[in-house]
């Protein structure tokens, strides 16, 4: 490939034919993640978190090692508590739904 060639499907699809670099790749950002969500989750508390969007498409590939570093990094009172899961969200809707519920939540009708 060249670099300029290179797209998350190309990424996507080398991985599941268990492209060493690929796979690399995709551990990588599951690690970034898992540090991310640890430091959410002990900021929010939630009980889950939902993923959605291309990366979020590459289900397990992404999901497995993103909740197994996030466990890593979690503080003990959260270990085991935390989903991450799928958002069922239509994509293209998901930033102005999300932006509705901060709204409906600062003003309930």
């Amino acid at each position: 490939f060249q670099l300029d060639e290179i797209t998350s499907e190309k990424i996507y699809k080398a991985a599941l034919e268990n492209d060493p670099i690929a796979l690399k790749a995709f551990d990588f950002t599951a690690k970034v993640l898992g540090l991310m969500l640890a430091n959410t989750v002990a900021i929010t508390s939630p009980e889950a978190i939902f993923l959605f969007g291309g990366l979020a498409n590459a289900g397990d590939l992404i999901f497995k090692p993103t909740k197994a570093y996030m466990e890593d990094y979690l503080l003990v009172i959260y270990k085991n508590k935390v989903e991450i899961k799928p958002s069922s969200l239509p994509e293209n809707d998901a930033a102005i739904l999300g932006a509705a519920a901060l709204v409906w939540h600062e003003n309930p009708i």
